[in-house]
């Protein structure tokens, strides 16, 4: 539209350019014309006075003295100097008109010429002007580095109330998380992500850092790095190196295998694909570093996952989902994890010091989705049982609801879930941080209502009703969230 209001503009102007300069014409013509027109009735007056006067001076019947004709011939001279004027002036006039026509035809060829350069097609114009802009813009243009990049974050703040029945006082605190990210695209097959993260130390399930000791400046660690490698050729397949999320599908709000903030280390591959217009396929395969050391063999993990969802009725929402996985740890029974780097293993059964099992975890998934009166419902399960447990502890299970949405300023989510997780069914430094205190052999309720604020703010407060058990003693460990978080 704006490009049209340029061309209108410029054919408006060249119009009154025309316009001007034919009614400068005329108007020199017609006042010259005027004034030589009044001369010449002038000049033509006084011609005939002058001839009357010297008729009437001559007349012998008149009887005229000679004083009488001196007089006359004074006057008859003062009349021919006046006419000589007008003349003169009248030269003048037609001096300064041929002039002005002379102007006038310069600006008509001048005129002819812009309207000559102008004379042009809309379509021709408007190239001309997005030329002319597309150059402008180079003058200013970014580096494709920093056009194919984006920095994304979130900020929250957290009040936390711990009722421990093993302490001996609650604890209330206000705790802060931010994140902040640079994500890009290094080419079309390759992208980026950079992110730093804030927390009390180098917990992989906590970035909560908490605010006190006396306004002391807090720590950044690097929360994310790794590169994202998808095949134009096996569309669907993305390979991840580095320190990257956790690539596995979780159902509804479970956090059960592992705690949300576990971003694991080393090489993951994902795939998906529609196998039918109601069916899609997912997987994810993940070979990653857990401790490296230098003389003895490493603890590493090898996950598997797979799973389909399958859509009955897309308006209505409903649709259900079905997956399962295998999770090795390998070379865990019988050593330590430098973190923590005290001898805390989270729950997990110890001998000598050391972890009395390890942990191949087999796992299965479900969640079913439909609608309420047009609002969003899911009912989900997770299970877990590790088939390498020497205790017979080795069973985890999550079963869970939420109901609404967190999508737009005015929506609200309520969840509900219960936990039962045995001491050796997962790892306990990877699994939630939060629920009973962190780690395993724990049990309870879980209940959150969120409200979205607006489309980048949302506050939520969830309430944990737990049973915690540590060295044989089991006591109830409760938790108190508000959260609100802002999102960039």
């Amino acid at each position: 539209m704006k490009k049209y209001n340029l061309l209108i503009t410029i054919m408006v102007i060249a119009a009154l350019n025309i316009a001007h300069s034919s009614f400068a014409q005329d108007a020199n013509d017609t006042v010259a014309e005027v004034k030589i027109k009044a001369l010449e009735e002038k000049l033509n007056s006084l011609e005939q006075k002058l001839e009357e006067k010297k008729q009437a001076a001559v007349t012998p019947a008149d009887a005229v003295s000679t004083e009488k004709l001196n007089e006359l011939e004074q006057r008859q001279k003062i009349i021919e100097r006046q006419l000589e004027i007008e003349r003169e002036a009248a030269a003048t006039v037609k001096e300064a008109l041929a002039k002005s026509q002379s102007e006038l035809a310069e600006l008509k060829k001048a005129q002819t010429q812009q309207a000559t350069s102008t004379d042009a097609s809309p379509e021709q114009i408007t190239q001309l002007i997005d030329a002319r802009l597309e150059a402008k813009k180079a003058d200013f243009a970014s580096p494709e580095w920093v056009k194919n990049m984006q920095i994304k974050g979130d900020f929250r703040y957290r009040f936390e109330g711990t009722d421990d029945e093993s302490k001996s006082s609650d604890r209330n605190r206000s705790r802060i998380r931010a994140r902040v990210g640079v994500y890009g695209k290094a080419s079309d097959e390759f992208d980026y992500g950079f992110r730093m993260a804030s927390g009390n130390n180098e917990s992989p399930t906590s970035t909560n850092q908490d605010l006190g000791n006396s306004f002391s400046s807090k720590e950044l660690w690097l929360d994310l790095a790794y590169f994202d490698y998808h095949p134009k050729s096996i569309p669907g397949l993305n390979v991840f190196g580095g320190k990257i999320k956790n690539p596995y599908y979780t159902v509804g709000n479970s956090d059960l295998m592992f705690d949300t903030d576990v971003n694991p280390e080393g090489i993951a591959v994902t795939y998906s694909k529609t196998i039918n217009d109601k069916t899609d396929f997912f997987g994810a395969a993940g070979a990653f570093y857990v401790e490296e050391r230098s003389t003895e063999a490493e603890t590493s993990l090898w996950g598997f996952q797979g799973g389909i969802k399958h859509v009955f009725d897309k308006e209505q929402g409903n649709y259900v989902t079905l997956g399962g996985g295998y999770y090795d740890y390998g070379n865990l029974k019988g050593t330590t994890l430098s973190y923590p780097s005290t001898a805390n293993f989270f729950g997990n059964t110890t001998s000598g010091g050391n972890f009395a099992s390890d942990f191949d975890v087999v796992q299965g998934f479900a969640e079913y989705g439909f609608k309420y009166n047009d609002i969003p419902v899911k009912l989900f399960g997770d299970y877990a049982k590790n088939i390498a447990s020497t205790t017979d502890k080795g069973t985890a299970y999550l079963a869970g609801a939420t109901v609404g949405n967190n999508k737009k300023a005015g929506d609200w989510l309520f969840g509900y879930n219960y936990r039962d997780v045995e001491a050796d069914s997962i790892v306990g430094v990877l699994a939630e941080a939060t629920f009973g205190g962190g780690g395993t052999d724990v049990r309870g309720h879980k209940f959150s209502l969120g409200y979205q604020l607006s489309k980048n703010v949302n506050f939520t407060t969830s309430y944990m009703i737990a049973e915690r058990t540590r060295n044989d003693v089991t006591a109830d460990h409760n938790v108190l969230l508000a959260d609100l978080v802002l999102k960039f």
